[in-house]
């Protein structure tokens, strides 16, 4: 008994080390190592291509590059439409074209409710004096093309505000008041890229808009 039992012990450790060695692969049909030396070897390709990098290189060259933010304006409606003409008519800014953003800003008017128009010296003093009695705030303010100054009951952002202001000093006795607009509403608009790389940025600052001094530079606010 024991002796068949050393004899099966001495068959299955030759079978074994036939089976590491690769000795049966084609009996049994599953190899012993799939990825030995030899066979990794031959896997391989284009070993010759392979090169080893230092890590401070090799990390600089996985690093996606640097890019930059760039905004050229700020334009008024038709010179932004001139500006976007530019754009995409220019070849060498035809790989970015698509990519450009325009931001526009709404700048609200400025609207004064004004009593006389330009008056003489004594009329005003009676407006004046007028204004007091009623105990309406008021304040002098010049006219942009003379010296002379009308009498202002304020300001406001918007037309309908004034004119609803307007309604309120003719019930108290106002009657010469009027409307004048000190600064219209207007619209701003800036063309952006919030992300071109070096060579993009380089082509943006060197393209011509056709609107003199309002060519692309560093993003105010990125």
């Amino acid at each position: 008994m024991l002796r068949t039992l050393v004899i099966a012990l001495l068959l299955a450790n030759a079978a074994f080390l036939a089976w590491t060695q690769g000795w049966l692969d084609a009996v049994v049909g599953a190899p012993a190592h799939t990825e030995r030396e030899p066979q990794r070897l031959g896997q391989q390709v284009r070993p010759e291509a392979v090169r080893l990098l230092p890590a401070q290189v090799a990390v600089a060259a996985s690093a996606p590059p640097a890019t930059r933010c760039l905004e050229a304006g700020p334009f008024d409606a038709t010179e932004v439409a001139t500006a976007e003409a530019a754009l995409a008519a220019s070849p060498a800014a035809s790989a970015v074209a698509t990519r450009w953003s325009r931001l526009s800003t709404e700048t609200p008017g400025v609207w004064m409710i004004a009593v006389g128009r330009s008056a003489p010296h004594e009329a005003q003093l009676k407006k004046i004096t007028e204004l007091n009695r009623l105990g309406i705030a008021f304040e002098a303010v010049k006219a942009a093309s003379s010296a002379d100054e009308n009498l202002s009951l304020g300001q406001f952002d918007s037309l309908a505000a004034a004119q609803e202001a307007l309604t309120r000093f003719t019930a108290r006795g106002i009657h010469t008041g009027h409307i004048v607009e000190v600064t219209p509403p207007a619209t701003s608009h800036r063309l952006r890229f919030d992300a071109a790389t070096p060579p993009e940025a380089a082509t943006l600052e060197s393209l011509s808009l056709n609107t003199p001094g309002k060519a692309f530079t560093a993003c105010a606010q990125p």
